[in-house]
Formats: structure tokens, sequence, C-alpha cells
């Protein structure tokens, strides 16, 4: 009998696994307390904008995941999708972010927030920063801080055509108290405004965000005041000029510690921002608005670009229980906050 001899078993080679990491980002969401709208091209190409900012400790955070079974984009973010490719996503600034970066497959996409998307607090800004951050990180970039607020406001202006500003792109990216002025063609200067033991004291203790229940598309919203300021309309011009001018009243009052100054202010602000159209209040926040100030607060504002979302109250010493408890009776639930300077952060891990 012929001894047959057996040839050993095929072996397959499996590629290694290369650059696999989880990466996660985050970026702070913000308040405005003087000048906000200003930093729109329609009026800042013209006038040169001026907005005095305080980004939050409350971010949007952002989590990147390799998927490589089955060669999908697996997103969740307020919603959950999964679709054979990126530029099918129906999220535009996730899908507008990883365009940018040439990412079409095999990823896991989360996002996190601490308030809803819509509501004043410069969500849609702070998510883009920390996707973008993810990104940078993932294919094993550092970026700069501002490089990404301006590689934020590049998808959000030109990818996607909305008709914002770089306000909450700097804020996101950059975090801490700051002073921005915005000139002609978008170019930004970013001014570091000092966070002393009374400003603190004040942001954390007097100061209180309440959510209205109510959401919008800012991008919506600005569009029509976009509209008018180009075309002159003194019933929008006019009171942005007066937004515009309480940054200095502003500044001086936060440079000076002269807490008690702020919330007059704020309330300057929102009255001449009511002017700017119809849309901006609505009988929820003029009814939460009226409560506050009935219950002891000496001014305040509503978020963004109006129509809904957060209405920030200042508080007068001592008064913030009453605050509070007007509010809870009106169903607004409060956020508590508190000022945050790294902006923007983010970490990996090897897989």
């Amino acid at each position: 009998m012929t001894q047959q001899t057996l040839s050993p078993a095929p072996v397959l080679s499996v590629p290694p696994r290369t650059g696999d990491r989880l990466v996660v980002a985050k970026a702070p969401l913000r308040v405005s307390l003087a000048g906000g709208g200003t930093d729109l091209p329609s009026y800042a190409d013209s006038f040169g904008g001026e907005v005095v900012s305080l980004a939050i400790d409350r971010y949007v955070c952002v989590s990147l995941h390799p998927r490589s079974f089955d060669r999908a984009v697996h997103a969740s973010w307020e919603y959950t999708e999964t679709t054979p490719s990126a530029d099918m996503l129906q999220n535009r600034f996730g899908r507008a972010a990883l365009l940018r970066h040439g990412v079409t497959s095999s990823l896991q996409v989360a996002s996190f927030a601490d308030a809803p998307s819509g509501t004043g607090l410069g969500g849609s800004g702070a998510f883009t920063v920390a996707m973008l951050h993810a990104l940078h990180l993932r294919g094993g970039g550092r970026p700069d801080r501002t490089a990404l607020a301006e590689e934020a406001s590049a998808i959000e202006m030109t990818d996607l055509g909305r008709v914002v500003g770089k306000h909450d792109h700097y804020m996101a990216a950059l975090g801490g108290l700051r002073l921005l002025r915005i000139g002609k063609g978008g170019h930004v200067r970013a001014e570091n405004l000092p966070l002393t033991p009374a400003l603190r004291d004040y942001f954390t203790n007097r100061l209180l965000l309440f959510y209205t229940g109510q959401s919008r598309d800012a991008g919506q919203v600005l569009a029509a005041q976009a509209r008018q300021t180009e075309s002159g309309q003194a019933s929008t011009l006019e009171p942005l000029h007066v937004i515009r001018s309480l940054t200095g009243p502003m500044l001086e009052a936060l440079r000076t510690g002269q807490v008690d100054r702020i919330g007059p202010l704020l309330r300057e602000h929102w009255e001449a921002k009511t002017r700017l159209s119809d849309g901006v209040t609505t009988p929820r926040v003029d009814q939460l608005y009226r409560a506050a100030l009935r219950s002891g607060a000496d001014g305040g504002k509503l978020l963004g670009a109006g129509g809904g979302g957060f209405i920030l109250v200042s508080c007068r010493p001592g008064s913030q229980g009453a605050v509070r408890a007007a509010m809870a009776e009106a169903d607004a639930p409060e956020l508590a906050f508190g000022p945050e300077t790294a902006g923007t952060e983010s970490s990996s891990l090897a897989l």
C-alpha cells in the first residue's frame, strides 16, 4: 500500500487591522450676551459685527467607530439612520462634514447633546465643530481651533448655504468669555475676556437658563432678517445698530465687574431684538419673560434667532428661588450651567 503525504491546509492571509480607533470629541454650547445677530454677513460686511458671548459647560459630543462588517454608515443622532454611503445621510451637517473629509463608508457615528437642536444655544455649530474635530483626529491630525471654527462655518455657510454667521463656530471651538469682532468678508478677531471670581459667581448663580418648549430652524428665521438687512430696511437695520451698540456697555460691565448692569443690558437687547420681526417672540416666550420679571429678574432675553428655544434670565441677588418657582409653575425646565473655558476637545482609543 502506498502511503500518501497530505499537504498542509492552506493558511488564509488575513490583513492586519491598522488604524482602527474609537474617536470622541466635544464642543461647548454658548449663550450670547450682546450683539447677537450682527455676525451675519448681511450686516457685518457693511457695518462690522460685534458679539459678546459665553461658552457654557453644556456640550455636543460626537463619537466615531469603524464599521468593517458591511461597509455601511450607521448614524445615531436625534434619530437613527443606516445608509450604504455617507452622501445618502439625512443629517446634512454630518453628511457635509464626512464628505469634506472623504469618508463615505465603513463608519459608525453617534452624537449626544445637553440640549435639543434649534433652541438658541449654538447647537448646530457645536455639533459641526465636534464632528470635524473627531474626523481630523481619526485621520491623524490635530487641527488649530481657529481652523476648526473656519472649517465648520464653511460647511454651514458655503456647503449648506445656510444664512448664519461665525459666532457659534468660534465659541464652540475656542470656549471662554469672548468678544468676537466680525469684519467684511467674514474675518473674525476673537478677544478673550478674563473670567473674574465675581463674573464666575454671577454666571453660575444669577444667570439662569429655561427651556420654552419650542424649537425652530435658525437658518430659516435669519434668512428673512438677512434679506431685509441687504435691502436696507430701516425697521431691521435700526434694531441691529442698537444691538451692536450694546456690546460697548456690556464689555465695560464685564471688565469692571459691575455684574448688576448685565441684566438691564440683556433687557435692552431683547427689546431691540423684538423689533426685528414679528417672528422673534411668541406668546409663550412673552408669558415666561413677564413671569421672570415679576418674580425678581432684572433682565433677560431669548437666545438665538428667536421663535423659541431657551430664555436667559438675570436674577437680582436673592431672587433665584422665586424665579425658579415661577418658571417651574409655567412648565419651563431649567438647564443649569457654568462657564466653560477649554473649547473643543477630543481623544481616541486604539481598538
